[in-house]
C-alpha cells in the first residue's frame, strides 16, 4: 500500500459523510465534530480504519485485492471473518474471539507496536500510517466480542474517535461452521435467554446419535462406558460461544438411556423461531436453524438439583468436580477456544449420549440476549490414537477462601498429585472478580493436607494469571514428563489471592450491589445479613454497623460485606484447570 498524503485523504475519504467520523479538519484547521452515527462497531471500523487508512484503494485491497482480500465496504466482512489466510491457511484472517489467531489483528499490531510477524507477511497498513493505540484496542475489543457484524461493542466507538455516549449491545459471536462430514462432528447448544443487566447459571441437556454419521475408521470400542459400547475418537476440539459467557462446562452423560423415556424432558426447542415448541430429541433439524431440542434451561449451579428433568445420577456430583456418570466434552472461560493435543494423544466419546450444558453468563448491557455455544470435534485416525487425554479440574477446595473480611486480603493454597508417568499438557485457572492473582508451581512440592497451613513457595511461580475474566492458558510443548515414583515429584501447588476492597475500598463486596440473578435464590446466597455488614466510608469505615447507616458517620453507609465462596461473580471460586496424558514406559 503506497504512503498516502493525509490532507488528500481527509478530502477524499472524510468529506461529507465521513468527515466527522474520521476526525478531519475544517478549512480553518479546527477539528471537525466526531458525530458518529454508525449502526455497528464494524461499520465504524470500515470507515475509520479500512477506508481512512487507504486500505480500500484500488492498488491495495480494492480492485486488485492483494492476497485475495477485498476490504471494500460491501465485501470486507465476508472476506475477513472465519476466512483462512492466503499466507498461512491454518490461521484465519479474523478468528472471532481470539486476536492471537487473527492474522488481521497481528498484522495491524505489528504496524502499531512493532511486533514480529514471524514470516506471516508485512505489517499493515503497508507503507501507510499505522493504527493508533486506541484504534488497535478497538479492533481487539471487536474481535474478543466475537467479531459481530451488526452490533455496537462496548468502548469501541469511543476508541475509534467518536464523541458522545453509546449504548453497547450484547456480544454475539459469529457462528462456528460445522466440519466436513468425513472430518468431524458438531454439537450445538441452542440459545438460552439472559435478561438485560442480569447474571445466571443454567443447566440443560441435549441428545445426540452419531452412529450413522461417524465413519467406521474413527469408531473404537469403549468398554469403560459399558459392555459393547462404541465411541468415536477425536483430537482437535474447538468451542465458540457468545462472550457474555463467564464459563462453559460441557460434559457427556454416558449411561445408556432412552431420551423419550420417563427420566427425561420435557423436550422443547431452545432458541430460534420455534423456541418453546415440543420437539423430538436427536431428530435432524426438528427445531430449525439456530435452535436445539433440549430439556428446560433452568437455574442450576454445576447442574446440581437437575433431577426433575433428567435421571437422578445426571448431576455432576455437586461443586466438587463431577460424577462418574459424566465425562468432559469441552468448555472454556472465553468466547473462543481451540485445543489440539500433541500427535498420538486423543479423546473418546460414546457414539450416542446426552450432553450436559452448564453455562454461566452475565449481561452488562441494557438489552436482553441469549448465549449460544458450538463445539467442533475433529476425528482422530488410528495412527494418532496412542494415549488417552485426561482433564484437570481441581475443585476439592473450590470455596477454600471461606470468608475474606471487608477491606482485607486472603491467600489460599492447595496441592494435587498427578498419576505416575503423567505428561502435563496445559494449565489454567478459575476465579471470580475479586480474585486478583492465581499462581501455580510445578513439581516438586510437598503435598498439603487440605488448605490449612498450606503456604506459597518463595520461588517464582511457573503459572501466573491476574485476569479472572480472561485467565491465562499455558501449554507445554513438549509435555512436561512426571514419570517419577516420588509423590512430591508429581505434586503441583496452586495459590490464589482474594482482595475484598483492601487496595481499593470502593471494590469491596456490597449488599446494595449484589447480583440480580436467580442463582442467589437457588443457593440462598449473595449479599450479606445486616449483622455481618460494616461501614463503607465515613469516619468509622470497617466498623460493624448492623444495617444502621448512622453508625458510620457522615458520608458512610452500612453496606460492606464479607467475601465468601459462591456461585456468582460477586463471590469467589478456587479451581485449577489443565490436561495431561499418561505414557507408561515401553515394555
Amino acid at each position: 500500500m503506497p504512503k498516502l498524503n493525509l490532507a488528500f485523504l481527509t478530502f477524499t475519504v472524510c468529506s461529507a459523510t465521513f468527515l466527522a467520523a474520521c476526525g478531519g479538519t475544517d478549512s480553518d484547521g479546527s477539528s471537525a465534530p466526531k458525530d458518529c452515527n454508525y449502526a455497528s462497531t464494524y461499520d465504524a471500523i470500515q470507515a475509520t480504519v479500512f477506508e481512512a487508512k487507504g486500505c480500500t484503494a484500488s492498488s491495495c485491497h480494492g480492485d486488485q485485492m492483494q492476497g485475495g482480500l477485498d476490504l471494500r465496504a460491501d465485501a470486507s466482512f465476508d472476506s475477513l471473518v472465519r476466512i483462512p489466510s492466503s499466507i498461512e491457511p491454518s490461521i484465519e484472517r479474523v478468528h472471532p474471539g481470539d486476536q492471537d489467531l487473527s492474522l488481521l489483528y497481528r498484522k495491524l499490531a505489528a504496524g502499531t507496536e512493532g511486533t514480529d510477524l514471524g514470516g506471516l507477511g508485512q505489517p499493515m497498513p503497508s507503507g501507510g500510517e499505522p493504527l493508533s493505540a486506541d484504534q488497535l484496542q478497538a479492533m481487539l475489543h471487536w474481535i474478543r466480542a466475537g467479531a459481530p457484524s451488526d452490533t455496537i461493542v462496548d468502548q469501541t466507538l469511543e476508541l475509534l474517535g467518536c464523541d458522545g455516549t453509546f449504548d453497547p449491545q450484547p456480544n454475539k459471536i459469529n457462528p462456528l461452521p460445522p466440519p466436513a462430514a468425513n472430518e468431524g462432528v458438531q454439537f450445538y447448544a441452542g440459545g438460552w435467554d439472559l435478561d438485560a443487566e442480569a447474571e445466571d447459571e443454567v443447566c440443560f441437556a441435549s441428545y445426540y446419535d452419531f452412529t450413522e454419521q461417524v465413519p467406521p475408521e474413527f469408531q473404537v470400542d469403549c468398554e469403560q462406558f459399558g459392555a459393547g459400547r462404541k465411541c468415536f475418537a477425536f483430537r482437535r476440539n474447538e468451542l465458540a460461544q457468545d462472550s457474555q459467557s463467564h464459563h462453559s462446562i460441557i460434559n457427556v452423560y454416558t449411561p445408556e438411556s432412552d431420551p423419550n423415556g420417563g427420566d427425561w424432558g420435557p423436550w422443547t426447542c431452545l432458541g430460534g423461531e420455534k423456541a418453546g415448541q415440543s420437539c423430538i430429541p436427536g431428530a435432524t433439524n426438528d427445531c430449525g436453524p439456530r435452535s436445539q431440542c433440549t430439556t428446560p434451561a433452568v437455574t442450576s449451579v454445576a447442574c446440581t438439583g437437575y433431577e426433575a428433568y433428567a435421571p437422578d445420577d445426571f448431576g455432576r456430583g455437586g461443586l466438587g468436580g463431577g460424577a462418574s456418570t459424566q465425562v468432559p466434552l469441552s468448555g472454556a472461560q472465553e468466547s473462543s477456544s481451540i485445543d489440539l493435543p500433541p500427535e498420538g494423544v486423543y479423546s473418546v466419546l460414546p457414539l450416542r449420549g446426552f450432553v450436559s450444558w452448564n453455562s454461566h453468563g452475565f449481561n452488562l448491557t441494557k438489552h436482553a440476549t441469549s448465549i449460544e455455544q458450538w463445539v467442533n470435534l475433529t476425528f482422530a485416525p488410528e495412527e494418532d490414537r496412542n494415549w488417552l487425554r485426561h482433564q484437570i479440574f481441581e475443585a476439592d477446595h473450590i470455596f477454600a477462601m471461606t470468608e475474606v473480611e471487608p477491606f482485607k486480603k486472603r491467600e489460599v493454597c492447595m496441592t494435587w498429585t498427578l498419576p505416575q508417568y503423567s505428561q502435563l499438557l496445559s494449565l489454567s485457572s478459575h476465579m471470580h472478580q475479586r480474585g486478583e492473582l492465581f499462581r501455580i508451581w510445578l513439581p516438586p512440592n510437598t503435598p498439603c493436607q487440605g488448605t490449612n497451613g498450606c503456604l506459597p513457595p518463595s520461588s517464582a511461580p511457573d503459572y501466573k494469571s491476574q485476569l479472572y475474566d480472561d485467565p491465562l492458558y499455558t501449554y507445554y510443548d513438549p509435555p512436561n514428563d512426571y514419570s517419577s515414583a516420588s509423590i512430591a515429584d508429581r505434586t503441583l501447588k496452586a495459590c490464589a489471592v482474594y482482595d475484598n476492597g483492601a487496595d481499593n475500598p470502593l471494590e469491596v463486596k456490597r449488599e446494595s450491589t449484589k447480583p440480580n440473578t436467580p442463582a442467589c435464590a437457588f443457593l440462598a446466597s449473595c449479599g450479606c445479613a445486616a449483622a455481618d455488614r460494616v461501614c463503607l466510608g465515613g469516619e468509622n469505615e470497617g466498623t460493624g454497623c448492623g444495617g444502621d447507616d448512622s453508625v458510620c458517620g457522615e458520608g458512610g453507609i452500612c453496606d460492606a460485606c464479607p467475601l465468601l465462596g459462591g456461585v456468582t461473580t460477586d463471590d469467589e471460586m478456587f479451581i485449577a484447570l489443565g490436561s495431561y496424558f499418561v505414557k507408561p514406559p515401553s515394555p
